[in-house]
């Protein structure tokens, strides 16, 4: 018998009851934690919650609707969908081919083997394993194209995209909504004296002390060069330059050692 993988939690919706608790002790059995529908609606809507199970046993004749539906209900919805293994009858006329084009991603015939079973959820657990890794890649990807490389800030287009909601909103529900745009003093005279590598650490470092400044729910980036561009809703006037003010001490008030 094949060793478990860490244990997943599995969604089984299937209506005989001997079957059902076969099944159940196996899962147990490899470690899995298994969550118990009597219906597809009730699984379709088990699965479509945040939190769901990321793996779904399902027969394919279910009251309510069927697993074949509960398959393509689940392919069409907008969160991340669990691997679905659908338990077929041949004598039923249910054809596994046809279970695979309604969104199911495996097909088990009847009378299920139990080895037959762990590999199947083998495979289940290894796509997971793919889909997570895909996932924090693009998850990646994308704070990568909206950040800048070198003070790990929102880049000019990220700004310009926050500003871009930020301004309907702020006229739709009337609003004040601060801009500042600020640049550090003497930057290039400091890239000639002391060379580019220097400067890039003050920007490192202004980024920093602004960083910590921010309120969760402003916006901060560099907006090119020496300049950094602060997006601050809720904030009039007035507001943004006590903002700017208490930003411009922040840099001001104590010198800068780099090494």
């Amino acid at each position: 018998m094949l060793k478990g993988r860490g244990h997943v939690r599995i969604l089984l919706a299937e209506p005989d009851t001997l079957s059902r608790r076969v099944l159940e002790t196996a899962l147990a059995q490899w470690n899995h934690q298994v969550v118990i529908c009597s219906s597809g609606t009730e699984a379709c809507q088990a699965l479509q919650i945040q939190g769901a199970p990321e793996l779904a046993i399902l027969d394919w004749t279910l009251p309510g609707i069927d697993g074949p539906q509960v398959c393509r209900e689940i392919t069409q919805a907008a969160l991340p969908r669990p691997y679905t293994i659908l338990l077929t009858s041949p004598d039923l006329q249910q054809d596994p081919l046809a279970g695979l084009e309604a969104g199911a991603d495996d097909c088990l015939v009847r009378p299920i083997d139990a080895g037959q079973l762990q590999v199947r959820l083998r495979v289940g657990q290894r796509w997971l394993e793919v889909q997570r890794e895909l996932a924090a890649a693009r998850d990646q990807l994308r704070r990568t194209e909206a950040v800048d490389p070198l003070t790990g800030l929102w880049n000019r287009a990220t700004l310009l995209e926050q500003l871009g909601r930020e301004l309907p909103r702020a006229r739709r529900e009337g609003a004040p909504l601060g801009v500042v745009l600020a640049d550090v003093d003497d930057l290039k005279e400091i890239n000639d004296s002391h060379g580019y590598g220097v400067g890039d650490a003050v920007l490192r470092e202004v980024a920093q002390r602004l960083r910590r400044s921010l309120r969760p729910y402003d916006g901060l980036g560099r907006y090119g060069g020496d300049e950094f561009l602060l997006v601050l809703p809720g904030c009039d006037f007035h507001g943004a330059v006590n903002v700017a003010e208490r930003f411009r001490i922040s840099i001001a008030s104590v010198p800068m050692k780099l090494e």
